[in-house]
Order: structure tokens, then sequence, then C-alpha cells
């Protein structure tokens, strides 16, 4: 009898250092985990604003107002409507767009790591930052500069910008953001020697 209670003692033992052992182990990861989960929000609270994609377009617009309108009482009806008594303008936009991340309201309980060293980060939606129109180059029929002529200008550059926004949404440049996200914050992350394998960046929208 006093063998097998000898082997019994012995896989107890062996049984309470294996136990023992996993709950140090599961002790370390979350220590490990808890210090990475913080150094991760120092680093995103000290970015705020994550600008990762600008986008350069060029737009070619146009529009033209009747110089009759320049000219009070021409009392002509007959040549109201052609085309040497109308002002035309042609304008070349070039514009960019900025889109990217606000991160500056992230919790905590936003950021989750995983053993193999996955980050995976809740952020808001990505969005356009601004629009800026860098250039224009006008060409106009007439070299008469009047203030319809300054007005009709702006409100062509106005339009350019609206159709810049818009030819960026539908290239995909929010989609472009949340990708270069996740490269521009795993880099930010190691470099600031913060031991990481990957990120990935989930939108409110995606969680189940």
């Amino acid at each position: 009898m006093k063998r097998p209670l000898k082997y019994l003692v012995m896989f107890l033992v062996i049984l309470v250092c294996v136990y023992g052992f996993w709950l140090w182990l599961q002790y370390k990861w979350a220590t490990v985990i808890k210090q990475t989960t913080a150094s991760i929000m120092t680093e995103l609270q000290t970015v705020g604003k994550l600008e990762t994609v600008k986008k350069t377009f060029t737009k070619t617009i146009e529009g033209e107002q009747q110089l009759a309108s320049l000219i009070p009482g021409i009392g002509v009806d007959e040549i109201i409507s052609s085309a040497l008594f109308k002002d035309k303008m042609v304008l070349d936009v070039d514009g960019e767009v900025s889109a990217g991340y606000m991160i500056k309201d992230v919790a905590s309980g936003d950021v989750a790591v995983s053993r193999d060293g996955t980050v995976t980060i809740v952020l808001g939606e990505p969005q356009v930052f601004w629009v800026t129109l860098t250039g224009t180059t006008k060409s106009t029929k007439l070299g008469i500069v009047t203030q319809k002529d300054i007005d009709m200008e702006n409100q062509l550059r106005e339009k350019a910008g609206e159709m810049i926004l818009q030819d960026a949404l539908s290239g995909n440049i929010l989609q472009d953001a949340k990708n270069n996200a996740q490269i521009a914050l795993q880099n930010l992350f190691l470099q600031t020697n913060i031991q990481i394998k990957n990120v990935i960046i989930k939108g409110t929208g995606d969680i189940k």
C-alpha cells in the first residue's frame, strides 16, 4: 500500500506544480497585456488626431454669363444669346483631400491586446478632415474682369471643391485611411518599443 500512496503523492505534487505554473503564466500574461495596453493608450492620447491619407485631384469646370447683364440698356435682344456676348470662364482647379481618425477619445476598453501580439482598436469611423484648393488656372473669353467675374470664379471654385470631395469619397479615400491607419499605428508602437505583432482597426459599426 505504501508504494501506491507514494505515487499518488508524487502525482498530486506534480499536479500542484503544473497548476501553479499555469497560474503564474496567467498572471504574467495579464501583467504584460495590462502594461502594453497602458503604453498604447499613452501613445494614442499623444497623437490625438491621426491623418493617414492625402490625395490630390484636378477638376476642370466652366461657367458663363450674359454680357447684357454687364452692359445695361444694350437694347439688342437678338444678339444677347450670341456667343459673342457671353462671358465664359474655365477653371482648372487643383485640390487636396485629407482623411484619417480622431482618436483622442479612445478609452482603454477600446483596446484589446492578444497573447500573440495582435492589437485590436475600436475607433470611430474614418473621416475627411479637409478639402484644400491648392491652385487655380483661369481662362476667360474676354479680358474684362468685373465683380460678376470674381463672383462667378468663387462659385466655380466652391463647386469644384464639392466635386473633388465626391471624387475622393468615390475613390475609397476612407477605406485607404483605415488601411493606412493600421500600418501607421503599428509602426508608431514598434518605434516606441511596444512589442506587438500587428494592429487591427474596427469601427463602431463592426462590433457585433
